[in-house]
């Protein structure tokens, strides 16, 4: 009778176990279900934040290139004509081509300008139909070369005409070219690098990089000139930072004047100065003016980097009779030396006829070493590569 008992019981032991064990097995599957199934929706949600909150890659059109992600601003606004026209204003009617113009009377509601100045370069206008196509807007150019003439459009009408003197052919002469290096102060071996090339390149100093006050030791030394490269807001700020420095819109003319006297302070002796990215605040005529005024008062200069179409800086400059240009070419949109070799020759033809052509390019060693292969030819070339300060201008 005992050992029937003790059979019994074990019987009864087993079972529980056994139904015990398969609930374990059921909750681990249906917990590791819901632990992938989580994981999957969280990394589906960040794909699709990332595509709708983060800027695309970098915008590559002949010379056109952003400092920053390009973002999609341009698609997002409705372009109208006054925005057009604010964009011929600065770049063709008060822009580098420009130096001077005069209004004529208007006929059926076509307003008529003379300028006067060089009809404007192919790339130049190339580059403007760009911006003009990415407003995505009813506007188009249309440009006659052989009568001296520019047409602006908006929805299939002529809205203005632009008339220059007719270009007539200019005997052949060496052109000039300031090429300047945007980016230094992080490195004083690439800026040794630099200085060994036997072609003139002009650096521009980040404030604040940990080699900018011995950069312009090193370069004070050799003899050279260099400008501050001054931080500015971005279209894509916050996602693209320009640095903890920066000049930002909605800053008070106070700490504005104040930023741009400790970026004198951190690159001293520098002799002008161009935007880092900017191409937000290169767009604010009120803003951009408190930073001319400072540099104005201090007798330094300023390049218009140009990262943006619709940018204010140069004809704000001019307006106020501060020594002035505007860049021409981006040499390093890839950190391709082909590429950059190809960019080195066509700004090379960009200047011919006797033009003066400003190019931006970035420390790449890449960069140096498209220069290095390049600098007999250059070499043999009608131009003469100057310093930066030798294609400012006051208007």
């Amino acid at each position: 009778m005992t050992t029937k008992k003790k059979k019994t019981s074990k019987k009864t032991t087993r079972k529980p176990l056994k139904k015990k064990q398969m609930s374990q097995n059921k909750r681990i599957l249906l917990a590791s279900a819901f632990l992938l199934g989580f994981v999957g929706i969280c990394l589906f949600a960040l794909v699709n934040l990332r595509a709708t909150f983060l800027p695309e890659s970098t915008l590559v059109h002949n010379e056109l290139v952003y400092e920053e992600p390009a973002d999609v601003i341009h698609k997002l606004k409705v372009h109208n004509y006054a925005d057009i026209r604010e964009l011929i204003d600065n770049q063709l009617i008060n822009g580098p081509h420009s130096i001077g113009w005069r209004k004529i009377q208007d006929r059926e509601n076509i307003q008529v300008r003379k300028i006067f100045g060089d009809f404007p370069s192919s790339a130049f206008l190339d580059e403007l139909a760009f911006h003009i196509e990415q407003t995505n807007s009813a506007a188009h150019l249309e440009v006659s070369r052989n009568e001296g003439i520019i047409h602006l459009y908006w929805l299939g009408a002529l809205k203005l005409e632009l008339k220059y003197q007719v270009p007539a052919a200019i005997e052949s002469g060496r052109g000039k070219i300031a090429v300047v290096m945007d980016d230094m102060g992080g490195s004083l071996s690439t800026l040794r690098e630099l200085l060994q090339l036997n072609v003139m390149i002009t650096p521009s100093i980040l404030p604040g990089t940990s080699r900018a006050i011995p950069a312009t030791t090193l370069l004070q030394e050799e003899g050279r000139e260099y400008m501050i490269h001054m931080p500015m807001q971005p279209r894509s700020y916050p996602q693209t930072n320009p640095g903890s420095n920066a000049l930002l819109l909605g800053q008070s003319d106070a700490e504005t004047r104040r930023l741009v006297q400790s970026y004198m302070a951190g690159v001293p002796g520098a002799v002008g100065g161009n935007n880092h990215m900017g191409s937000r605040y290169t767009a604010e005529s009120d803003s951009m003016r408190v930073v001319l005024r400072e540099l104005k008062q201090h007798d330094l200069f300023f390049i218009d980097s140009r990262t943006i179409g619709n940018s204010v800086a140069f004809s704000e400059a001019r307006k106020m009779g501060l020594r002035t240009a505007t860049r021409n070419i981006f040499l390093d949109n890839k950190e391709d030396i082909s590429y950059i070799r190809q960019q080195i020759h066509k700004m090379v033809n960009m200047a011919g006829n006797n033009r003066e052509i400003i190019a931006i390019c970035h420390p790449y060693a890449k960069t140096i070493e498209a220069f290095r292969l390049e600098q007999e030819w250059l070499q043999q070339q009608p131009v003469d590569f100057v310093s930066a300060s030798s294609l400012v201008h006051v208007y």
